[in-house]
């Protein structure tokens, strides 16, 4: 039988295997781990409460379970967006697109500057997709564009790395992602299941 200690750390790595991501900030159109690889928004596919996003120094938050992943961020200017409409070129902005390389807390900038489609009042869906390696994922949240948006809460944009989040007005995260980041160590999760044996057996 595992002691205490090592059912533990069996469990923790078990989670680590398991591990996806939320979108904490807007607040996702909702959760479900077993969904989030369903195309286009993690299986939920309704429009929910939207959110006043500003059109400057605008952001997505997320917590990764991963310690390295890729992302994109994509908009779709439209009232109730279809699955197909997230296929659509002409409907489809990309507005972030880069990798981190620690884990759970990550502020996504958003580059609004180059859409015509994105302008005061404009309703939207802003979709993230990710990338841990185990295949992609994706989380939705419907919001408003609007030149001015005091409710927005500025204090969610958080990198757990304690990197800047710090964004000039129209800049893309992406620019900001590779840089000033701890390294990361990638270990499989075999790997870590031979080291606890290892000390099980030791033990």
């Amino acid at each position: 039988m595992l002691r205490p200690t090592l059912f533990l750390l069996f469990a923790g790595v078990l989670q680590i295997v398991s591990a996806h991501f939320e979108l904490n900030y807007p607040a996702t159109r909702g959760f479900d781990e077993t969904k989030e690889p369903t195309f286009p928004c993690g299986g939920f596919d309704t429009v929910q409460t939207r959110t006043q996003v500003p059109l400057k120094n605008a952001f997505v938050e997320i917590n990764s379970g991963h310690t390295s992943y890729s992302y994109v961020v994509n908009v779709v200017a439209k009232n109730d967006p279809a699955t197909a409409d997230f296929s659509t070129a002409s409907e489809l902005v990309q507005v972030s697109s880069g990798t981190r390389s620690y884990p759970q807390a990550a502020c996504l900038s958003l580059n609004l500057s180059n859409s015509t489609s994105i302008t005061n009042g404009t309703n939207a869906t802003i979709q993230v997709i990710f990338n841990g390696g185990d295949g992609l994922l994706y989380q939705c949240t419907d919001v408003m564009f609007v030149d001015s948006a005091p409710q927005f809460n500025q204090s969610m944009c958080v990198n757990a790395d304690g990197s800047s989040t710090v964004a000039a007005s129209g800049s893309s995260p992406a620019v900001d992602a590779k840089e000033g980041k701890a390294p990361s160590v990638t270990v499989s999760s075999s790997f870590l299941l031979f080291v606890i044996v290892c000390v099980y057996i030791t033990v």
